[in-house]
């Protein structure tokens, strides 16, 4: 036996995943307002306390300022602080940017109240804000390049052309500056190894390259589909690319809120002190949650390790690694299948 309740899922569970899916497939649930998905969730969360639920637990030092895009000294700067001014001088009498107004006014009151929710211990994550007062200002300031190109006409006579010339040299060096603001982004999709175990540089692929090879070992010994299986690893990009269950979540603040992701961990630190398959099977069993029925280790000198994660708000990074080890010898049992791939580990519970 896999543990009790094997097949069945909670209800927060399967709304977390329904939400999930509908988030990422919107057409495939027409049927549902979003409000009716949604709303089972936050209800629950209203009136159960969340357990290792942390998303807000994120307080870089962009979130400890005001965001002040017009001051820049590039494009973007003078861009925005082209539509403050343009903003300020037509609210008035323009309706559109009387709007723009109240969003960049709405958007910076909500980043003092999320400065005020750090003396409460979590944020509002107001710096996720930024791009949308960037891109309101940005919008603006094209209506004040407008306005400026008018008053440019009326003042100089036919400036078009000079006008037009400065707009396409403009936006030349917006779109040559992308790249280097997406650096990191870019280097990744370069070096990171693909589902398919290759790299787009054609260097040598990672460890991800034996991912392909570890799927068919768990179908093959599981005799069960990939939704049937709850895994439990600490390599999150197996479970991004294959469709399995995951036992925990890579960290308290992408975990759902009610997914007692504290408590899970805690589990897993027991669940690593058993001596022999008996107390490891026992204390499985025992689970609140649907035990995971495989594990996807790394292997050590040590034993076989995963790599988790702690919240240490209100620290930047806010997340703290830490290596949880299992002694081999408690799966040298009937009970369990052991596979070694690569520097993996895989374990399946028979």
């Amino acid at each position: 036996m896999a543990g009790p309740n094997t097949n069945m899922r909670s209800p927060r569970a399967s709304a977390g995943r329904c939400a999930f899916f509908c988030a990422a497939e919107p057409h495939s649930c027409s049927g549902f307002a979003p409000s009716e998905i949604a709303a089972p969730g936050v209800i629950a969360m209203t009136n159960t306390p969340a357990s290792g639920g942390t998303a807000e637990h994120y307080l870089p030092e962009r979130g400890s300022v005001l965001p002040l895009p017009m001051f820049g000294l590039n494009l973007v700067g003078a861009i925005t602080m082209i539509g403050l001014l343009w903003i300020l001088l037509r609210f008035r009498t323009r309706t559109v940017a009387l709007a723009m107004g109240v969003t960049v006014v709405t958007v910076y009151l909500f980043c003092l109240l999320s400065m005020l929710m750090t003396a409460l211990g979590t944020t509002l994550l107001s710096f996720r804000l930024e791009p949308i007062l960037v891109a309101t200002l940005s919008a603006a300031g094209v209506f004040g390049v407008v306005d400026l190109a008018h008053a440019a006409v009326r003042r100089f006579g036919d400036v078009r052309v000079v006008v037009g010339a400065l707009a396409v040299l403009s936006a030349i060096a917006m779109a040559q500056s992308i790249p280097g603001h997406l650096g990191t982004e870019i280097t990744t999709a370069y070096t990171d190894t693909d589902g398919y175990g290759e790299r787009a540089d054609a260097r040598p692929a990672g460890a991800e390259s034996y991912f392909g090879e570890l799927d068919k070992l768990i179908g093959e010994q599981t005799g069960r589909p990939r939704t049937e299986n709850v895994v439990l690893t600490a390599d999150f990009g197996f479970l991004s690319i294959y469709p399995y269950w995951g036992f925990q979540g890579l960290t308290s603040h992408y975990a759902n809120p009610l997914a007692e992701f504290d408590k899970r961990a805690a589990a897993i630190e027991r669940w690593a002190k058993s001596e022999n398959a008996d107390q490891l099977v026992d204390a499985l069993d025992r689970s609140p949650w649907t035990p995971p029925n495989v594990f996807l280790f790394r292997y050590s000198a040590d034993g076989y390790t995963l790599r988790l994660a702690e919240d240490v708000y209100p620290n930047d990074p806010n997340v703290k690694r830490y290596t949880v080890t299992f002694d081999p010898a408690v799966f040298d049992d009937p009970r369990f299948e052991v596979t070694e791939r690569g520097p993996f580990v895989l374990v399946v519970r028979k």
